[in-house]
C-alpha cells in the first residue's frame, strides 16, 4: 500500500469518527445545528488540506521522475540540461559523418553508467582522469599501488590532465596516502629517459620501484594497472598506445589478482632512491 492511499484511508477514517463523535457531543452537549455544521466543515477543510498537500507531494515525485536533474545541484544541472539541449540540435541534424559518430559515443554512455551501478566493470576514456578520481578519494593511511609502463616524460608532465594527476599523487603522497609506483622498463635507455621523473617522485613521498621487464619471471598480462584495495577500485590499461581506452573494475576477485602481482613484480623490483 502506498503512502498516499494509507493516508487518504486514515482521513476518511478520522472523517468518519469525527463525524460521529460531533454528532454525538451535539447530542451530549446540546450544540445547536449551525455550530455542528461549523465543527463539520472545519473538518472538511483539514481534509482538503491534506488533499493539497498529498497532489504537491505528488507533483514534486513527477516532476523528479520526468526532470531527474532537479536533485543535483544547480551547476550540475544546467550542465546537464545544455548537454541534452545540444544532443537534441546534433540529434535532429544528424547529417555528417562526425555528428553521428559522436552521437553514437554518446548514447553509449547510458551503457557505462548501468555497468557501473552494478558493480560491473567498464570501458572509461581516459587513463589519467580515472586514476585523477581514484587519487582524490584516497584518505592518510590508505594505499594506491601502480604498475606503469608511462616510460616517456611527456606522460607525467604535458596536458592540464596529466599535470594536475602528477600534482595529485605529490599532495596526497604528502597528506599520508602510500603510493607505491614501479616503472616497467625495457632496457637502460628507458631508465635513462624515466629517471628524472622516479626522482621528481621519490622526493615527492612516492615509493618508486623499476624493473626491467626482462627479469620478470612471467610477462605482465597488462601495460599497467593501478589499485587502491580500500577503495575496491581497479584501473587497467591493456596497450600503451591506448592510454584512451582503458578498463575500471570494482571486481574484489580481480583487485585482489592484481594486488597479488603487484606482490611478485615488486619483489623483483629495485627501489629507487632519490639523489641527495
Amino acid at each position: 500500500m502506498s503512502r498516499v492511499i494509507f493516508l487518504r484511508l486514515l482521513i476518511g477514517l478520522l472523517g468518519i469518527v469525527f463525524i460521529v463523535l460531533t454528532f454525538w457531543l451535539g447530542a451530549y452537549f446540546h450544540l445547536n445545528v449551525s455550530t455542528k455544521i461549523v465543527i463539520v466543515l472545519a473538518f472538511a477543510l483539514a481534509a482538503i488540506l491534506a488533499e493539497i498537500v498529498i497532489a504537491i507531494d505528488n507533483l514534486e515525485k513527477r516532476l523528479k521522475a520526468a526532470f531527474p536533474s532537479l536533485e543535483l545541484p544547480l551547476k550540475e544541472q544546467i550542465a546537464i540540461n545544455e548537454t541534452i539541449m545540444l544532443y537534441n540540435r546534433l540529434k535532429k541534424k544528424k547529417s555528417d559523418i562526425s555528428t553521428r559518430i559522436a552521437l553514437e559515443d554518446f548514447e553509449k554512455i547510458h551503457i557505462l553508467l548501468k555497468q557501473a551501478e552494478k558493480g560491473g566493470d567498464f570501458i572509461f576514456h581516459d587513463i589519467y582522469a580515472a586514476k585523477l578520481i581514484a587519487l582524490k578519494e584516497l584518505k592518510p593511511g590508505q594505499s594506491f599501488k601502480v604498475v606503469s609502463n608511462l616510460i616517456e616524460p611527456f606522460y607525467w608532465g604535458y596536458g592540464k590532465d596529466v599535470t594536475e594527476h602528477t600534482k595529485q599523487n605529490y599532495r596526497q603522497a604528502k597528506r599520508g596516502v602510500h603510493i607505491e609506483r614501479i616503472f616497467l622498463l625495457k632496457d637502460e635507455d628507458d631508465f635513462s629517459k624515466i629517471k628524472e621523473i622516479m626522482d621528481e617522485q621519490a622526493k615527492n613521498s612516492i615509493d618508486v620501484f623499476y624493473v626491467f621487464q626482462n627479469e620478470l619471471d612471467k610477462m605482465l598480462p597488462y601495460a599497467s594497472f593501478a589499485i587502491s584495495e580500500e577503495l575496491s577500485i581497479g584501473i587497467i590499461s591493456h596497450r600503451e598506445d591506448l592510454l584512451g581506452k582503458i578498463t575500471v573494475t570494482s571486481n574484489n576477485q580481480i583487485i585482489t589478482e592484481l594486488a597479488w602481482q603487484f606482490d611478485i613484480i615488486k619483489k623483483q623490483s629495485k627501489k629507487f632512491n632519490a639523489a641527495k
